[in-house]
């Protein structure tokens, strides 16, 4: 009995690790995802959608700064109306100042005559000298409304006083609260033209990464890549146990790491080394055994670009070459170190259509990992840029490719 149970117990031990075999070892390839040509495609959508994303904040940006633009637009015509205004309102305050002066002057004749009439002898002697009752009466009604209508005068006078001041206070008033409207415009439209900077400048990133993404898509579906196929085993790219230079002779023109742009002027990281001391046309080899992952044609930025995949001492490595006039080579392609994957660009025959380059010389730069595989994004590829390795300092030449510093 107890041999039938043991039996059976290792009868269910085999069969578990038989599944483990078709169930568990599909699963972990499954968990690799990434590194397929499935994975890519899913990179892709998110690349897409970042760009849908990037582009809708740019119309909505773009819409604001119209807007914006238009309140401008709006507050300087209220300006104009304003300034028509105050002089408007300069003129009818100089009418007024001059209205005031006359009702002074009356004022000041009739306070005189009513002070001179006012007093008691002056008074009596003007009444009483009536000839008869209803001219008697008449000169008290004269009297009293010469008292009311100096009255009203002063009631005049006051109130324009205070109109002029008021049209003053409020005019000032007005200007002021539309150049601020104006000056908040203005600011806002300097954020606003900046936010839109970035994502031009963002959505230009996302489009050529998208352009790169589909290329690199392109270039395993036609090596026959299977979607789920582990991508290190579809490529088979023969491995390295060293790094050749890039071209057989060389003067280092700038280094790798942070220095300040021949092109801008600023402190930026520059992700590579640049090889100068060459003419364009001068041939440029792969410093590695590997696979052309993409190529990036005639970039204002940049000119043509060769990006490879190569694994060197068991560690996988993007390399990529800058400012090339001409490209030798296809995406899918195996190359070798005798493979000249390009020539020399970056000056007189480059100039027409590419702008970042000071003149001929290669930018070469490594980065850890398969770029487009291992991460997506640009700014990923720069955050595993290393420096080359076996290069010497600035300004010092290499005379070989097996030269090492």
């Amino acid at each position: 009995m107890m041999k039938k149970i043991f039996k059976n117990f290792i009868n269910v031990i085999l069969i578990v690790m038989m599944l483990s075999v078709y169930i568990i070892e599909p699963m972990s390839v499954a968990a690799k995802g990434k590194n397929t040509l499935g994975g890519l495609k899913e990179d892709l959508i998110t690349l897409q959608n970042k760009k849908a994303a990037a582009d809708a904040s740019k119309r909505a940006t773009e819409a604001e700064i119209r807007a914006k633009n238009d309140a401008i637009y709006k507050a300087n015509k209220e300006i104009e109306t304003a300034k028509i205004k105050i002089e408007e309102a300069k003129v009818e305050i100089s009418n007024s100042n001059k209205k005031i002066e006359e009702l002074t002057k009356k004022t000041n004749e009739l306070m005189t005559f009513y002070q001179i009439m006012s007093g008691e002898n002056s008074y009596l002697e003007y009444v009483t000298d009536s000839a008869s009752m209803t001219e008697l009466i008449m000169r008290l009604d004269a009297v009293d409304q010469l008292a009311g209508y100096n009255k009203n005068l002063l009631t005049e006078l006051e109130e324009l006083i205070k109109k002029n001041e008021k049209l003053e206070v409020d005019m000032t008033k007005y200007q002021n609260e539309l150049n601020s409207n104006i000056n908040s415009y203005n600011q806002k439209l300097a954020t606003l033209g900046n936010d839109l900077s970035a994502l031009v400048d963002t959505s230009l990133d996302i489009n050529d990464e998208i352009k790169a993404q589909k290329i690199l898509i392109d270039t395993y579906t036609k090596m026959g890549c299977k979607e789920n196929q582990d991508l290190d085993e579809c490529m088979l790219s023969a491995g390295n146990s060293t790094w050749f230079k890039p071209l057989n002779y060389g003067r280092i023109t700038s280094e790798w790491g942070y220095r300040y742009s021949p092109i801008t002027g600023k402190a930026e990281f520059h992700n590579g080394i640049d090889i100068g001391g060459n003419a364009e046309g001068t041939p440029v080899y792969s410093a590695t055994n590997g696979t052309v992952a993409f190529i990036l044609p005639r970039q204002r930025c940049g000119g043509n670009q060769v990006y490879i995949y190569s694994n060197v001492a068991g560690k996988r490595y993007t390399v990529y070459y800058v400012h090339l006039l001409t490209v030798n080579v296809t995406s899918g392609q195996a190359v070798t170190p005798n493979t000249v994957i390009g020539t020399v660009g970056g000056g007189r025959g480059t100039s027409g259509w590419e702008t970042c380059s000071t003149g001929a010389h290669l930018h070469f730069g490594v980065a850890n990992g398969y770029y487009k595989i291992d991460y997506i994004y640009y700014n990923s590829l720069i955050s595993n840029n290393i420096k080359p390795p076996g290069f010497p300092g600035y300004g010092v030449a290499f005379y070989s490719r097996t030269q090492w510093f």
